[in-house]
């Protein structure tokens, strides 16, 4: 291969590295739509759904991390391979030229003349003589130094990760800031898919917290209290008036965080996991909660039947595929079978659902009172 094509196919190589990591990454606000977002950075909703395929058709949720295509952005890598791709690669001394001005002909230092002509004479030159101006040790000495520059570039690396075992004995993995499922993947040395087969809802934008099993356990448990799981509901009455208005008061202080993100252990308004969303909550009626949801299912109140349930009641589910509770809420609206509850999501952050929703139909758990009455 000629050095000239050399030179091109590494121009086209790093720029092609350097299109694939200048992009945006935009938090969605509520009521904007690609239409909206594409108009904001100047792109086309085509752009944006080839970075993002999984958006196209899909109802846009609250907070979801968008990549855009960062038009703005000129690369300085991409300058220095296109001023090297311009140099020819010998040039032939013509009358009355000296080593100086050829090196200010191409911008090159007379070190780096002497240094690539060594059996050179500066004070002898011949009209004809020919002097080497780029060399291909050179060229790949500068692909490897921009293709370093574009990974400490774009890299953010993660803090150190926070390793558990949980009760099923599965290795857990929590998130840290910047982490992907692939960095994951290489972590551990397991596969994107395996870690995928481990972890049925795992999303696609893995937020600071997110656990992720990277190795199974194979613990299993003798019973469902043990899982978090309460084994039989008790017949209690209708919620008092007092303890009515304490769950209207909590319903009320919840919603003061609809749309805060969701963050794995957090307690405050700067984000919540959905037992943090809870914990907090019952904080200003006095009342302390468990920290962990399985903790709660256990341990806040006392399980009863579903056709019992009052507004200020916490309802749990199962999202882990292993059966056990990891989530959390708190019902707010009964109408029927249907119960309308607030919580953390991983995805969207605070926000109202409904138990007719598929997803939280099939993963529902049970249902605890804590507002006893005297």
């Amino acid at each position: 291969m000629k050095l000239s094509q050399f030179i091109t196919f590494l121009f086209l190589l790093i720029t092609s590295i350097g299109f694939s990591q200048k992009t945006i990454k935009h938090s969605v606000a509520s009521g904007e739509s690609i239409y909206s977002i594409a108009k904001k950075y100047g792109v086309s909703e085509s752009d944006i759904y080839e970075l993002n395929p999984k958006s196209k058709g899909a109802l846009l949720q609250l907070k979801t991390v968008l990549l855009i295509p960062n038009k703005k952005n000129k690369s300085k890598n991409n300058k220095e391979v296109e001023v090297l791709k311009s140099l020819p690669d010998f040039h032939i001394v013509e009358s009355g030229e000296s080593l100086y001005k050829i090196s200010k002909k191409y911008n090159i230092s007379i070190e780096k003349l002497k240094e690539l002509n060594p059996d050179i004479n500066p004070q002898a030159l011949q009209i004809g003589d020919k002097i080497k101006i780029t060399s291909s040790k050179e060229v790949s000495n500068v692909q490897t130094n921009q293709i370093k520059t574009k990974v400490e570039e774009t890299i953010v690396l993660p803090a150190e990760s926070e390793l558990y075992i949980d009760e099923l004995g599965n290795k857990v993995h929590k998130v840290n800031k910047g982490e992907t499922l692939y960095r994951i993947s290489k972590k551990y040395k397991v596969s994107v898919r395996d870690l995928e087969e481990m972890n049925p809802e795992i999303i696609a934008n893995l937020p600071i917290g997110y656990e992720v099993i990277v190795v199974k356990g194979n613990i299993e448990l003798e019973n469902h209290q043990k899982e978090g799981i309460q084994a039989n509901p008790r017949a209690v009455e209708d919620l008092s008036p007092e303890n009515m208005s304490k769950a209207e008061f909590l319903i009320a202080k919840a919603s003061e965080h609809i749309g805060t993100r969701y963050r794995g252990g957090g307690t405050t308004s700067a984000g919540f996991d959905c037992s943090g969303l809870m914990f907090s909550t019952f904080k200003h009626i006095d009342m302390t909660l468990p920290r962990s949801s399985s903790s709660m299912a256990v341990g806040a109140g006392f399980k009863i039947d579903r056709s019992q349930a009052q507004k200020g009641d916490l309802i749990f589910f199962t999202t882990n595929g292993r059966g056990s509770i990891n989530h959390v809420g708190m019902i707010t609206e009964i109408n029927g079978d249907e119960i309308k509850f607030i919580h953390s999501s991983v995805q969207a952050g605070v926000i109202i659902s409904s138990t007719e929703e598929p997803y939280y139909k099939k993963r529902f758990v049970q249902i605890n009172r804590v507002l006893e009455n005297q």
